[in-house]
């Protein structure tokens, strides 16, 4: 299959990225859709559909048209389904005969990480011993997806035989995947192509997997939510694995609410899985209960700090985790600080057995066509391998089976050793969960391994074989995304969401990418801009009609961002009148925005006001244009007084060039 992307060494991208990035936002200029699928959530996609506000055929060709526009920068994708507009085509038609959707991802452009197989569309695991290989049936995951009415968009770049946590090398797409918030950077492993692709809107939310931290690694790097499940609670089957004791499947997403949709449709046992056996009972009938904003009031949390000491983590890093402590401690947790593990130097960090690695990558081997490699030693044999993987693939290959090998028994009883020496702590603390930086360093330069340090932590999860929660807890060095890492015992999702839920909510860290904005054909492209306040008047929403407001002259300045910031300022003309040291007649806040396309609003999220009071609320604003281009945004109705007739107050805005 022919794969989108062309990846280009970034000496090479530097010069031209700003034009680049202007011509793709600039670029055919026709007349735009009134819906964005920048940011989109699931709900608001759902809510779109079943009001009539767009279709699925629409929504996939603005993804489609992002991927063809952004991918070439990014790197993330390795091949799109050429099917994609006929099986939305199927949507809009069953859509249209029934009134329904067809399940709860009815028309969800969704990325799978190319370890996943999906039916007619290749699968290489990264490497380009596979290239070619195109099975026929979907892996479990993928098939549930697609039953509940999600749309394969694309498979996404990965590293090769999930081999890597720093960055995402890859022989499939010679080079690196892109960090969208800042280019020359790692996206993250080894899930990183999904993690990229789904922080740069080229998909509303994705699969990745997760040994050692491959899912949480790319989430933190790329500012999305990302979940290591418990092992086996999602299946792994027709997944190109790597450590059958630590493989875990799961979503990434850019909210917890859109990660829930996917873990209420993946997970739970598998009959062609026998290790889901043990999710049986454990799987709620939905996780989508774990969705309250009181989610942290009550609960007691462990600072882990001896996973980030201070000689061994960055500064930047610290402040985040510490500012992440305070905002908890603000939603009501108990906070144990710090919390430890009396034993926790006599586990670190252990990697994979070779003979374990081996064993994994054979096993999928089988399930390939006949001209393709059916063991480790047929890989390396092909020289279809990268450099830095090939010592390593060159010692599994001649790794004896797991069953022999004494190493895989030593782990074994080691990870025994240290599950009960963190259940003791943990018991002993009465804490719920424990918190931790997924990475103690920001995320890497591509191609930097050894002059800067990572302190990923990941590794403790996975030794572990506990679920963890990845949740954006802000940005440290030019614009570079990490993660807050909530870990729990066994089957303790529900714990864990709710958690990182009630911590999202409090603190809205995610912000979209600087390098990937609003194509012009988009409909939030009308937005972005600075925008001159004109007039100010009252609507009767009964029935529409408007009078100019009976407020004092006005005059304002309105932001909205690329990257989703967001700024206001009203002023009351003549204010130089006022009383001195007051803020009367003065309006000012920022924060961010987001479109609703299905409610016809745009929220303003006022991170800060100039009236405390007002700082931190979600201000809807139901917005129109006019033939001449000028942004109506009308208040949600309301009475001035008990006895008064409801009315919305209508700023009017003009763009300013």
């Amino acid at each position: 299959m022919p794969r989108l992307s062309v990846s280009r060494p970034w000496s090479l991208l530097w010069p031209t990225t700003l034009a680049f990035i202007a011509f793709a936002s600039s670029a055919v200029a026709a007349s735009a859709p009134a819906f964005t699928v920048e940011e989109i959530s699931i709900i608001d996609l759902t809510a779109a559909y079943t009001s009539g506000k767009t279709t699925v055929r629409s929504v996939v060709q603005a993804h489609l048209d992002r991927i063809a526009a952004y991918d070439p920068l990014l790197g993330s994708i390795v091949v799109v389904n050429p099917q994609a507009l006929a099986e939305a085509d199927k949507l809009d038609a069953a859509f249209k005969s029934t009134g329904k959707p067809v399940g709860p991802l009815h028309g969800v452009p969704v990325l799978i990480k190319d370890n996943y197989d999906v039916a007619g569309l290749q699968t290489t695991g990264g490497s380009a011993a596979l290239i070619g290989w195109i099975p026929a049936k979907d892996a479990t995951a993928v098939a549930r997806l697609r039953a509940a009415g999600a749309i394969v968009l694309a498979k996404t770049t990965m590293s090769e035989w999930a081999r890597g946590g720093l960055d995402n090398v890859n022989s499939v797409l010679p080079g690196f995947a892109r960090n969208p918030y800042n280019l020359p950077y790692a996206t993250g492993g080894s899930s990183g192509g999904t993690g990229s692709g789904v922080a740069a809107s080229l998909g509303v939310a994705g699969l990745g997997s997760d040994t050692f931290g491959s899912i949480r690694n790319p989430s933190s790097n790329n500012a999305l939510v990302g979940l290591r499940p418990s092992w086996a609670l999602v299946p792994r089957t027709g997944m190109v694995g790597l450590y059958d004791a630590r493989d875990t499947a799961g979503p990434m997403a850019r909210s917890v609410t859109d990660l829930v949709r996917l873990l209420d449709v993946i997970a739970g046992p598998d009959a062609a899985d026998p290790a889901t056996a043990g999710a049986a009972g454990k799987v709620p009938a939905t996780y989508a209960t774990a969705l309250t904003k009181d989610g942290l009031r009550g609960k007691r949390l462990g600072v882990l700090r001896q996973a980030f000491p201070k000689d061994k983590s960055d500064p930047q890093v610290l402040a985040l985790i510490d500012r992440a402590i305070a905002d908890l401690r603000a939603q009501g947790a108990e906070i144990v600080d710090p919390f430890t593990v009396p034993e926790f130097d006599q586990f670190p960090s252990q990697s994979h057995p070779q003979s374990e690695v081996r064993a994994a990558i054979e096993k999928y081997l089988a399930t390939t066509g006949p001209t393709f490699p059916k063991t480790v030693a047929d890989v390396v044999a092909s020289k279809k391998v990268h450099p830095l993987h090939e010592s390593g693939l060159m010692l599994s290959s001649k790794a004896p089976a797991p069953s022999a090998d004494p190493i895989v028994a030593a782990l074994l009883k080691s990870e025994d050793a240290m599950r009960l020496a963190y259940l003791r702590a943990m018991d002993a603390a009465k804490v719920d969960a424990l918190i931790l930086p997924v990475a103690s360093f920001p995320p890497k330069l591509n191609g930097d391994r050894n002059t800067t340090p990572t302190g990923v932590t990941t590794w403790i999860a996975s030794g572990l074989h506990w679920p963890a929660l990845s949740v954006p807890m802000g940005t440290t060095h030019d614009n570079l995304p990490s993660g807050l890492q909530f870990v729990g015992r066994p089957w303790s999702e529900l714990t864990l969401l709710a958690l990182g839920y009630a911590y999202e909510q409090a603190t809205h860290h995610r912000l979209p990418p600087p390098t990937t904005p609003p194509l012009a054909t988009s409909f939030a492209q009308k937005f972005i801009g600075t925008w001159k306040l004109v007039a100010v008047r009252e609507r009767d929403p009964a029935t529409g009609t408007e009078k100019p407001s009976a407020r004092d002259a006005l005059d304002g300045q309105l932001l909205y961002a690329a990257n989703g910031r967001l700024s206001v300022q009203i002023i009351r003309q003549g204010r130089e009148k006022s009383a001195p040291n007051t803020t009367d007649g003065f309006s000012s806040y920022f924060g961010t925005w987001k479109l609703l396309p299905a409610e016809g609003c745009v929220v303003h999220q006022q991170d800060g006001n100039l009236n405390q009071a007002q700082a931190g609320q979600a201000a809807k604003r139901y917005y129109s244009f006019d033939a001449e281009g000028l942004l109506s945004l009308a208040t949600p109705p309301r009475r001035a007084t008990p006895d008064a007739p409801e009315l919305s107050t209508v700023f009017v805005w003009r763009r300013l060039p």
